[in-house]
């Protein structure tokens, strides 16, 4: 995606590697960069994380010379003027000096798919800065949010008797029937786990996001008693607060969809009511 950005998308060619082997190369530019991607197994040490990426450059390199019929076919009129090698992040200066080297010793070559000026150069992310950006901000699905089950709730309220006792206190409060507040209190849960479940997995994958969402929820509960002091707040507040949180997060997180924003909202309300940050009239904590 990001190549795509930056490069435009009718001017990028992806190569497959499932068919008949690698050639080394994940895409190209019909204007002459080729791309090859790696990233090392972590955790490593700079050491070993530069002999990894050193030695990576090296075979791949190689088959530029050795599958060079196969690379004139695949290039057509191209020339490889620009060889992007793309990590996650390095930290030896060694591997710029590695890539100069090479880039050097293969343009010794004259390899017929080569730029006389062929070049190496070793980008990160943050090359793509700008594009990477656009790119977080673009709302799709990010966390499928997975559905859970009755005994999903019911296994939750085992291990969690204090939370579910301060939250029963509290809708006691607002909803006195016993089997519609209990009602309640397991739907409440549901999306409770729902929402950590999903924002667990975003921790994961997606930890940009996943900081901006976690720094949005720790200021809104700051500011909950301000905005929503105890003696004013009814059972209906909660859909209010709920849509509330979901605009706040389409501004503030603009990548996360609306699926996972409505999730994340409700399991925040189901957080706050256990823990006591969201009260409710005549209920102290």
């Amino acid at each position: 995606m990001l190549i795509r950005r930056r490069h435009g998308a009718d001017q990028v060619q992806v190569v497959p590697a499932r068919h008949r082997g690698d050639l080394g190369i994940e895409a190209f530019t019909h204007d002459g960069c080729a791309f090859q991607c790696y990233a090392a197994q972590e955790p490593i040490s700079v050491l070993e994380r530069y002999h990894k990426q050193r030695d990576k450059l090296t075979r791949d390199l190689a088959k530029l010379e050795y599958r060079q019929e196969k690379f004139l076919r695949l290039l057509g009129n191209v020339r490889i003027d620009r060889y992007l090698f793309m990590v996650p992040f390095f930290d030896s200066y060694e591997l710029v000096q590695h890539a100069s080297d090479k880039a050097q010793e293969y343009r010794a070559k004259n390899l017929p798919h080569l730029h006389e000026t062929f070049r190496i150069v070793v980008v990160d992310e943050d090359a793509y800065a700008d594009v990477r950006e656009e790119i977080l901000q673009r709302p799709r699905t990010l966390i499928e949010v997975a559905d859970k089950t009755e005994d999903d709730v019911k296994t939750w309220i085992a291990a969690n008797e204090q939370a579910v006792r301060t939250a029963d206190g509290k809708l006691r409060s607002l909803v006195a029937n016993d089997p519609q507040r209990l009602s309640v209190l397991e739907s409440l849960i549901m999306q409770y786990i729902k929402g950590e479940n999903a924002l667990d997995a975003m921790r994961r994958k997606y930890p940009d996001n996943w900081e901006l969402t976690t720094r949005y929820k720790n200021n809104k509960e700051q500011l909950l008693i301000l905005q929503y002091p105890s003696d004013s707040l009814e059972f209906g507040s909660l859909a209010h607060i709920a849509k509330e949180i979901e605009s706040e997060l389409a501004r503030d997180v603009p990548a996360l969809d609306a699926p996972l924003r409505s999730a994340l909202s409700w399991a925040a309300i189901a957080d706050w009511i256990m823990r006591c940050p969201l009260s409710f009239p005549s209920v102290a904590c």
